[in-house]
This record gives structure tokens, sequence and C-alpha cells, in this order.
């Protein structure tokens, strides 16, 4: 009997069984592995849904432990020692140097014409925009021109012959400076050289010498009489005989010397009566004298502008021709333009007069080259002491209600007057420090409820002590700060800026 080699033996039931024909798709043993693995799949999804809801369930206990905050952790900065500095940019408006509106009042007489009719605009010499010059004319209201003259003094009143002023002092100053005085007359009295050099000003600009009017004429002419009939009562009493006298022979012959007159010997009766009318003329003399000083050519108010820097500029037009006079017929605007700019209080102490400026017109896209010219006091909008006058700094829009320091701006060159009125940018170039100061980041600083300011100081070893510190200037994100009397603070120590 042959023994089976045992390789062979081995693969025989594989064979075999490769050999058995297939099992029928609905036999019984097909849906059994069906069924184990449906049971397999179910087990593990239950099994993964009951791990994700143990991850929701938690105990109270873990809900406060899983939403502890992590233990603070605190941030520090080191004390520096340096140079602050900064480019700070604000807000400024251009603004005139001081208006001057013109609304004549009146018309005076003159050798044209009597004057007081009611103001009527009849001509316009300028228009919006324009120059104006010393002895230009403006303006005519019922044909009598509006001048503008140099001078600090505004035209208060009519400048008439016999008066005194300082006023009159400063026309005299105008009309010598435009070569029509040369003197001759008081200093502030308006007398003959000054009506003379009034006149001569007239009639360079080819109208009419205005005058006091008929009153004064009036009184002149009454004054005149008076010194003719007292000149008469003189010669009377002069020519009459001595009263008791006999006339000789010869007197009553042609050529024969006068005898038995008053002032030959008259009684003295005659003597006294002819002083009495020679004291009456001397009298009646000055005041014709006092009133024909006070007679002739004058400069009205109304046909005057002294401004106290030319040239000046018409800042608008409020008239037309043919208009009664019931407002401003223009407005003029003097003393050049000025730039006022709105400093951040915090900024205030890095800026000093004499640094650098850019002035930005957005409107024109013009750069303009200037100079910080002064930096004022702080002011908060609202309060008595901010004001409300024309001197007051004019508003930067958008400025609101919050506390600035003005900034005057002066130009290089003179500021252009079409500018007037533009809101413009203000960049201060080079503000800084005088030197390294010493500075903390500015989100070290704290503030107590009693007002102080102090840094918390982070030592090696964690612990923490409080200086109190005065802050100063704040630029580029760090602050100035002096530690207070008794209290010590390096450069390199840490300070706490933040946890």
């Amino acid at each position: 009997m042959e023994t089976p080699d045992p390789e062979t033996a081995a693969t025989e039931p594989a064979a075999a069984a490769a050999a058995e024909p297939a099992v029928p798709a609905g036999s019984t043993a097909r849906r059994r592995r069906r069924l184990i693995v449906v049971i397999a799949l179910v087990a593990a999804v239950t099994a993964g849904g009951g791990m994700w809801a143990a991850t929701l369930i938690r105990s109270p206990e873990q809900a406060a432990a899983d939403t502890k905050a992590p233990p603070a952790s605190v941030l520090t900065a080191p004390v520096v020692q340096r140079v602050l500095s900064n480019t700070t940019v604000l807000r400024g408006v251009f603004t005139a140097g001081q208006s001057f509106p013109v609304q004549p009042g009146a018309v005076s007489a003159s050798a044209g014409g009597p004057g007081g009719s009611p103001p009527i605009v009849t001509a316009l010499k300028v228009d919006g925009g324009a120059s104006v010059d010393s002895g230009q004319v403006l303006a005519e209201v019922s044909g009598r021109p509006v001048i503008a003259l140099p001078g600090a003094t505004p035209a208060y009143r009519d400048m008439a012959p016999g008066e005194s002023g300082g006023d009159i002092g400063q026309l005299q100053d105008v009309l010598r400076g435009m070569g029509h005085y040369s003197g001759g007359d008081e200093k502030g009295y308006f007398g003959a050289a000054t009506k003379t050099a009034v006149t001569k000003l007239y009639q360079k600009l080819g109208y009419p010498v205005p005058t006091t009017g008929d009153q004064t004429a009036t009184a002149v002419r009454t004054a005149q009489q008076a010194v003719d009939q007292a000149k008469q009562a003189v010669q009377d009493l002069e020519s009459q005989p001595a009263r008791g006298s006999e006339p000789t022979a010869a007197a009553g012959k042609p050529g024969a010397p006068a005898t038995g007159t008053a002032a030959a010997g008259a009684p003295a009766g005659g003597a006294a009566a002819l002083g009495r009318a020679r004291a009456d003329l001397t009298a009646k003399q000055q005041e014709l004298a006092r009133a024909q000083a006070k007679d002739g050519p004058q400069l009205p108010a109304a046909e005057v502008v002294f401004l106290p820097a030319l040239p000046a500029r018409v800042g608008s037009v409020g008239a037309k021709v043919g208009d009664k006079v019931t407002a401003p017929v223009l407005t003029l605007t003097a003393g050049g333009l000025n730039l006022t700019g709105h400093l951040l209080p915090g900024d205030a102490p890095l800026v000093k007069p004499g640094m650098a400026v850019t002035v930005l017109s957005e409107t024109t896209g013009v750069q303009l080259p200037a100079k910080v010219g002064s930096v004022g006091a702080l002011v908060t909008p609202g309060s008595p002491a901010a004001g409300g006058g024309a001197s007051a700094p004019a508003a930067a829009p958008g400025a609101g209600t919050d506390p600035y320091v003005p900034l005057v701006v002066t130009p290089d060159a003179p500021w252009d007057p079409a500018l007037e009125g533009q809101d413009v940018r203000i960049t201060v170039v080079a503000a800084s420090t005088q030197g390294e100061v010493l500075a903390v980041p500015s989100s070290a600083i704290s503030s107590g409820v009693d007002g102080r300011t102090s840094v918390s100081v982070a030592g090696a070893d964690g612990t923490r002590r409080t200086v109190e510190v005065t802050a100063g200037v704040a630029a580029d994100g760090f602050v100035e700060v002096k530690a207070a009397a008794g209290a010590e603070l390096k450069p390199g120590e840490q300070v706490v800026v933040g946890r």
C-alpha cells in the first residue's frame, strides 16, 4: 500500500472544497452571514453613539472647571530714556485779519450841492476780491466818493475845521504822505493848512470838496456883517467934530488940518464912546475869525474808510447801483490773512514757536511752507474764559466743544488772499521734546480717583510696587514721566502694561 505525500495530503481538502458546488443565493448560510454583518454594524454604531453622548454629559463640577479662566499673566515693558517726537497734524481755517463794513449814512454838502439827500448807490468802483490801495475810491453814494485811506483810528466823526484830536493828526499824516500837506497847523488841529490839503485831495480825485455847509457859512456872513457895522461905528465917531470947539478960519479951507475931532481933543464922553466902539470892533473881528475857522472844507465820516493795513481786499459787494443804502455797500478785509489751528492738548507741549510747518490746501492741492508763530493757552469752548468776542480764535470745522490749544501759523511769504475761508491741513513736522526724557508706554499709566497718576513696577522676583509719577509729553505711544518726590523710577525697570 503506497504512503501518501504529506504536501499532497495537505492540499487535497482545499481542492475538494473548491470543487464543491456554490451555495445558492437564498440558502440559509448566506442569510446567516448577512445577519452577522448587520449585528456587527449595529454594535459599532451603538458603541460610537455612547462615546459621543458621554462627551456631552458633564457634571456641574466638570462644567465649572472647564469654564474657569486661565491663570492671569502679566505683560510688562521697560522704562526708556528717549526723545519723544511726533508729526502733529491738525486743521485750521484762513480768516481775514479784520472786516470793515462800508455803509455811508449821510450825503455831505459841497460846492456841487447842499447834501442831506437820502444816500443812494450811484457807482461801484471795485469788485469782490479786488485789492484796495490808499486814496482809492471804492464807491459813489449820491454822487459823493467813499475813499480808502490808511489809519488805525476809524472815522467816527466829521473832521471839520476848528476841531482837534488824534484822528485829525492821523489825517494830517496821511495827507502828508500823499504829498498834499506840508505842515502849518498844530498837530491834531484842523486849521487853514489842513483845509488846503483836504481841498487838494478832492481835486486830485475829481470831486467837489465837501464843506461844513450852510450853518457855518451863515455864521461867517453874520459875523462879517457885525464887523462891518462895528467898523462903520468907529469911523463915524472918529469923523465927528469935537463938541464945544470953534472951527478956525483955516479949518474950512481945503487941505487944512482937521481940528476939533474926537481924536484931537474930544471931550471925555466922546473919547469913551470911541473906545467902546473900537473894543466892540475887536470883539466882532475875533468872532469872525472863529466863524471862519469853523467854515470851509472838511472830511466827512461818510466819505472815508480808514484801514489799519493797505493794500486791503474787497471781501464782498452787497449792493448794486440804484440801491438805497440800508446795509453795507461792501465789506473790506485788512491786515492780511490769519491761520489758526486747533492743537490737541496732549500735543501742545511738543510744539514750539519757530518749528517748520507745512500747510496743505486740499481745495487746490497747493502746499505752503510756514512756521509756528505762537502756541496759546488751553481753550475750553463754552466756558467763560473762552470768550466770544471778535478776538477769539476762529473755530476749525469739526472742532466741536472739545478743549484745544490755538496754534498761530506764520507764513514764509504773504498768504494768497484767495485762501480766505479755506479749511486746510497743518502739519508740524518736527514736534519733539528738548532732549531725552524718561518715558513709559501710555498703557502703563494709571489714574486714581484722587487724580494722581502712577505706574506699577514689576520686580524680577514677581513683586510689584506702585510709583507715583507726573505725566508729561505724549508721543509715538509713549508718555514722559517724572517720579514724585521720594519715589524712584529708573530706565530698564519693567512696568506693567497689561494682563
